[in-house]
């Protein structure tokens, strides 16, 4: 479990992020890299293959051209000649006489040019004589029209006269059925069609051989048994000459497309047990193909020393990520480690804790916030802990000012003369009216009400007040239903009614009205206290709602101390916040006090409770 605990760590989960992303685009990179190395490699050596092989075409071409110059050469020898003139009325006898002329030149030849293998020539009527520099053969027409004159090669050497014919691919036997084995190899013969000097007519065909192998050492000499193999293809694919003798006659791997007209190209191909690149060069002379099988495990060896570069680049750049890395993300991470602590810290209770070190940067931000509010926290508490203590002494005020003795020592001396004066139903209902005045005040605990429960109080309150005062008390009510049962603080109206009632007892005029309003709108539960007095001047208004702001506002005229509205106005700023309370309003005649609250029912009374407790 240890090692799952270390990855949970952020400077882990960092760390191993940044090097899998690292590894990552280094993989990529090398990978990139060691391809583009391998092309390279491979069209540098396919370059200086395509090289090889236009030398080699020049070679060839060359070879085709001395070839057909010796063969000008030769027919321009006098005993050629004798053969050749009149050759259509010669007899086989006549014919047979010239084979010594004709091999003794044809061994002139041989001996002087190595790479021609024999020489022929045949008359349609009288066969064939020529050979080798070692074979002489003299061959009836009988046998040659089965073999030679019935062929393809001779009936293009026949259309394309005086042109020199090309024919790849033909064994040695099919001039001398005697050569079997070994020795019967294969042949590139050179045939055009000839005749003597003074003869209007083509009367013979001349064939000059070059051994396919002396064409095969032209370019596999110097190629290495691990280099591949190298040959050269028709048109259709088939083998020509090879440096493997036995692939001579077969099918090639490469096949050339009627489609393709470039000169050169390259494809990869899989090639018995290896995998091989195959690169073509088209020949323009002979529109054959030269043809290089390259074993792909050849570039191993230049490949293999980008390999280690690349393997040694991608080491040490993963070292050098994962050094810096560590270094840098520590350095990161250090600062969230201690913040972690100091939250710990703060959460055990320690309130006020705080950092010293601030980055500069966004953590250094982070820091700089954790430290205000770590601060203000202890502010808040502070400060919540004086609100607690300011709403137990308001509560208490409140208590002692809804059981004021002096109000008490009235009402019960009120009673006393009541019962020496009335009957016993004055005495109970003033007595009734008493107890439901003080049940609240003993009985609830709850700092909340319902508006018709506030009014319910006032009621009592009043019905006392009319014992007390007689009939100069008119009390009115213009409370829609609907807002009835809205949640206001207890003992907030009867306050302001009593402040009314003592500035109305100034007045030489008997009697006070008293009105009672309630209205909503924007969510703001408005309750306005109306009365009948001698109101305020302008300066007795702002200095009433000057001390209110202040907690020491006085009635003028009210005789008391400004305890209730004081007491009134705090503790609904003290529930709700500043925005509402208790405030006095212009008016023409007489006083007017709006309180203003939420709007609040049965269901939203949590919300400020809670505010109360906190």
């Amino acid at each position: 479990m240890r090692p799952l605990r270390g990855f949970r760590k952020l400077g882990t989960q960092l760390l191993v992020y940044v090097m899998l992303v690292s590894l990552a685009v280094l993989a990529g990179f090398s990978y990139f890299i060691y391809s583009f190395m391998q092309n390279m490699v491979r069209e540098q050596n396919e370059s200086l293959l395509v090289q090889q092989f236009q030398q080699l075409d020049y070679n060839i071409d060359g070879l085709v051209q001395e070839v057909d110059r010796l063969s000008m050469l030769f027919l321009r020898d006098d005993r050629i000649q004798n053969l050749l003139y009149g050759i259509s009325d010669k007899t086989e006898v006549e014919f047979l006489e010239s084979k010594n002329d004709v091999q003794n030149v044809i061994a002139d030849f041989i001996d002087n040019y190595g790479y021609i293998d024999s020489i022929y020539i045949t008359s349609d009527n009288l066969g064939a004589v020529g050979g080798s520099e070692d074979r002489t053969l003299v061959y009836d027409k009988e046998e040659w029209k089965k073999s030679f004159f019935t062929s393809e090669p001779f009936r293009r050497t026949i259309q394309r006269y005086p042109e020199l014919i090309l024919e790849p691919r033909i064994r040695k036997s099919f001039y001398n059925p005697y050569m079997t084995g070994r020795d019967d190899g294969y042949l590139i013969s050179l045939m055009r069609g000839t005749r003597a000097i003074y003869d209007p007519n083509t009367s013979a065909t001349l064939i000059f051989n070059i051994d396919e192998r002396y064409l095969a050492s032209l370019y596999a000499a110097s190629l290495k048994p691990d280099e591949g193999d190298m040959y050269i293809v028709d048109a259709s694919g088939m083998v020509l000459s090879s440096s493997r003798p036995e692939q001579v006659g077969t099918r090639a791997p490469f096949v050339p497309s009627s489609s393709d007209a470039g000169g050169y190209g390259s494809f990869d191909e899989r090639s018995g047990d290896r995998d091989v690149q195959i690169v073509y060069y088209r020949m323009d002379a002979t529109d054959w193909y030269l043809t290089k099988e390259i074993p792909l495990a050849r570039y191993s060896g230049q490949i293999f020393a980008v390999q280690r570069l690349v393997s040694v680049v991608f080491l040490l750049s993963v070292l050098a990520i994962f050094v810096a890395s560590y270094f840098w993300l520590r350095r990161i991470v250090r600062p969230l480690r201690l913040l972690a602590e100091k939250m710990q810290d703060m959460s055990r209770g320690e309130l006020g804790v705080t950092m010293r070190h601030i980055p500069n940067n966004e953590l250094g931000t982070l820091i700089r916030r954790f430290n205000e509010m770590s601060l203000s926290m202890v502010e808040l508490v502070d400060k919540n802990n004086e609100i607690q203590e300011k709403k137990r002494e308001l509560e208490l005020e409140a208590l002692q000012y809804q059981i004021n003795p002096h109000f008490l020592y009235n009402t019960l001396n009120m009673i006393r003369w009541m019962a020496a004066i009335v009957k016993a139903d004055n005495i109970v209902g003033t007595i009734v009216a008493l107890g439901n005045l003080l049940r609240p005040v003993f009985s609830k605990k709850d700092p909340m009400c319902a508006l018709q429960d506030e009014l319910e109080y006032l009621q009592n309150y009043l019905t006392i007040a009319s014992m007390r005062f007689g009939d100069d008390i008119r009390f009115g009510q213009q409370v829609p239903d609907e807002l009835r049962d809205c949640r206001v603080p207890r003992f907030i109206l009867q306050p302001l009614v009593e402040n009314s009632i003592a500035a109305g007892r100034q007045e030489e005029t008997p009697g006070i009205a008293i009105e009672i309003g309630a209205s909503e709108r924007g969510g703001v539960l408005t309750l306005s206290v109306k009365d009948s007095g001698a109101g305020l001047t302008d300066e007795q208004l702002e200095a009433l709602n000057l001390g209110l702001e202040q907690g020491d506002a006085q009635r003028p005229g009210e005789g008391g101390s400004g305890v209730g509205l004081n007491n009134v106005n705090k503790r609904i700023r003290l529930y709700f916040g500043d925005d509402y309370g208790v405030r006095f309003v212009r008016r023409v005649q007489g006083a007017e006090a709006v309180v203003t609250l939420p709007a609040l029912r049965e269901e939203d009374v949590t919300a400020p409770k809670n505010r109360l407790d906190a």
